[in-house]
């Protein structure tokens, strides 16, 4: 049996769409290896948001070409944003390439890999296609959580991204479909689902009829064995008050959201042409925190946006301090070619944005660091999805709002268990606990959130 070795870059589509493919590929009789030395095909699953994880992949390129060389058998492929972005550096830089093919092509992709193999020369796919739902799953091994795509692409044109480029307009998959789905994650043990698109809370308003995400978590909800519900990525200008009392009002929704802000500058967030304004993205905080008092927070932020002053990068500083984020993803600017912010002017030194990278964490870390610390006493329901990495002794899961728990089960199997543990220890990337009595059973089961 063909051996497959995949490498995945980037965000958590781009992991849903590995396990797609391997899926798909193991129709074709492909068996998933480790091993780059023993794969048959290698394929690469890029991303092109920042210029960093473009030279990773031609320094993984670079790597494999003496697998290459050493087996001229040997199918190499690259797929995903960075194929749809720069198909053509990829086989000016790395010819010995046999494959290149955009998200789109996803679903064909045992298709391109007989042709790349039968017709012995580059095979490139990069134009847009249907929409397909693939729900094929990699293998049949239990998985306690999932990735399901609900809707690709994106139409909010930001001037830093590439999405719109690499992904296409934003197209909703059928309710039906997603369902379907999950009722098969759900029936081979999933536990919890991670509902995805690149602006997640515009779901359903190209579909006929339209339909929004709130409806859609009220019917996963239903699904018998889903214990919990979440979805990125969130837009603010597509959030609304049917989706915070979704989040409040449906039980296996977590209380928790993930709502990038890229800056705190309403100058730079102009430039960014990003539709909402600091005064707005305030608004909403406010009603999210009203509407769910419990609810965690985490965001993105741009450092060194160009224009970006000193001025501007302390307003961003000012709304970490202010809104108490649990979690802050922090990033350096990086140019993307084609894109608007590319060509403006007043780009901002690699060694400023270094700086203001760091001094951003330091706060988002202790105001993290403090959040985490407001859990130490309370009874939490826990998932418990394995061991710990560094006490195998341990169990670990997570809270309902994603925070890492590591307890002692007193000897008990609890992997895919849902049980009460009480927090007795914030440390900097994870919290220790101790399974709680029978009496704390019952303050658990109401979903103290967590």
């Amino acid at each position: 049996m063909p051996k497959l070795h995949l490498i995945t870059y980037g965000c958590q589509m781009n992991e849903y769409d590995s396990e797609r493919v391997a899926g798909l590929l193991k129709h074709a009789r492909y068996e998933l290896t480790e091993s780059p030395e023993a794969a048959d095909l290698i394929l690469l699953n890029t991303c092109s948001i920042r210029e960093r994880a473009e030279e990773k992949v031609f320094s993984q390129l670079g790597s494999l070409r003496r697998l290459k060389s050493a087996n001229p058998d040997l199918l190499i492929g690259v797929m995903g944003c960075m194929a749809q972005l720069q198909q053509g550096r990829i086989q000016e830089r790395a010819p010995f390439v046999d494959l290149v093919f955009g998200s789109p092509a996803i679903a064909r992709v045992g298709e391109l890999v007989a042709r790349a193999r039968a017709e012995r020369r580059p095979v490139i796919e990069t134009g847009e296609g249907p929409l397909v739902k693939i729900a094929t799953p990699p293998d049949g091994t239990r998985r306690l959580k999932a990735f399901v795509t609900i809707m690709e692409g994106c139409e909010k044109h930001c001037t830093f991204c590439v999405v719109p480029t690499t992904r296409g307009r934003e197209r909703s998959h059928p309710p039906e479909s997603v369902l379907e789905e999950i009722r098969g994650l759900a029936a081979r043990g999933c536990r919890e689902v991670t509902l995805l698109g690149q602006t997640v809370n515009a779901y359903g308003r190209d579909l006929t009829p339209p339909t929004d995400l709130a409806d859609l978590l009220e019917r996963v909800n239903a699904i018998a064995g889903i214990e919990r519900i979440r979805f990125t990525t969130s837009n603010p200008y597509n959030l609304n008050r049917r989706l915070m009392r979704a989040i409040r009002e449906v039980p296996k929704v977590v209380e928790y959201l993930h709502l990038p802000l890229q800056s705190g500058s309403d100058r730079i967030l102009e430039r960014m042409n990003r539709g909402y304004t600091r005064a707005r993205y305030l608004e909403l905080i406010a009603e999210i925190e009203e509407t769910v008092p419990d609810i965690a927070l985490s965001t993105d932020l741009i450092v060194g946006f160009p224009g970006e002053t000193d001025e501007d990068f302390q307003q961003t500083v000012d709304l970490v301090e202010r809104l108490r984020y649990d979690n802050v993803f922090a990033f350096r600017y990086s140019r993307r070619p084609g894109t608007p912010a590319a060509e403006m002017p007043d780009q901002v030194p690699d060694a400023i944005k270094a700086s203001r990278n760091t001094r951003l964490l330091t706060v988002a870390t202790r105001v993290a660091a403090e959040r985490s610390r407001a859990l130490e006493g309370r009874v939490l329901p826990i998932l418990a999805d394995g061991l710990s990495r560094k006490n195998a002794r341990e169990a670990t899961g997570r809270t309902r709002c994603n925070r890492v728990v590591n307890f002692d089960p007193e000897g008990q199997d609890l992997f895919g268990e849902v049980v009460p543990v009480l927090i007795t220890q914030a440390l900097p990337h994870s919290l220790r606990g101790a399974l709680a009595g029978r009496e704390a059973v019952l303050q658990a089961a109401g979903m103290q959130p967590g």
